[in-house]
């Protein structure tokens, strides 16, 4: 499954490169599919591409859904848990 995560652009350029904030985390991303992106717009980023706009409030909402869905999560991912079988070795 991929998501597209709300990010908020921090700069613009050089070309169509920019750089993006995942929470408090800085990246770079390309900005090329996305008209007239200013510093300050919220984008959804899907594999390093900005791929539409968002408004604030719309970002922050769907941030919240992600955070609210990541907590009924198990805290350990089902692949990480032993199964209770040996692994077969070729």
């Amino acid at each position: 499954m991929c998501l597209a995560i709300p990010a908020r652009v921090v700069g613009v350029g050089p070309g169509p490169q920019g750089r993006i904030d995942y929470l408090g985390t800085k990246i770079k991303a390309d900005l090329s599919l996305i008209e007239d992106v200013r510093v300050g717009d919220w984008v959804i980023v899907h594999a390093g591409f900005a791929i539409a706009k968002l408004d604030e409030d719309e970002a922050r909402q769907t941030l919240a859904d992600l955070r609210e869905m990541a907590e009924a999560l198990p805290a350990e991912p089902a692949a990480a848990r032993p199964t209770g079988r040996p692994k077969r070795r070729p």
